[in-house]
């Protein structure tokens, strides 16, 4: 009985314990108010615009021809209609190449698998004929 009121005690003790020792609440972080202030008026520095002309130079090279858009357009569908072309010859070449591969592996299997099913029967009688040499005798197994 002494040890029941022991812990009752303890238990009590903890409780009140822990209610006087209460850690402080953490504060709120505070929010700027930078919609509430008004902004200072701060006046960005403009440009200053002044032309000039630029003079030729001597021995500079020549302007470069310039070509209309419409151009450009014409020459970028033309170039990527032979990319297109370029791509389906290439992709039917390796076609082609596969299809060689593929038939040269058939008739090299064709020709391999005839005298293979030969030679793997002799290896499993030879198998067989062996373990029964080698292996126990009738009476201890």
């Amino acid at each position: 009985m002494d040890s029941f009121w022991v812990i009752v005690l303890f238990i009590l003790f903890a409780i009140f314990s822990d209610r006087k020792d209460k850690k402080k609440p953490v504060p709120k972080r505070r929010v700027p108010d930078l919609g509430r202030r008004p902004l200072p008026d701060i006046e960005l520095p403009r440009p200053k615009q002044e032309k000039f002309e630029i003079p030729d130079l001597r021995g500079a090279p020549q302007m470069p021809d310039i070509q209309t858009t419409a151009e450009v357009e014409t020459q970028d569908a033309i170039r990527a209609q032979q990319e297109r072309y370029q791509e389906m010859l290439r992709r039917k070449k390796k076609q082609k190449q596969r299809e060689q591969l593929e038939r040269q592996a058939a008739s090299q299997n064709a020709q391999r698998q005839s005298p293979q099913t030969q030679l793997m029967l002799n290896n499993l009688q030879q198998a067989v004929i062996w373990s029964e040499i080698l292996g126990k005798p009738k009476a201890k197994r």
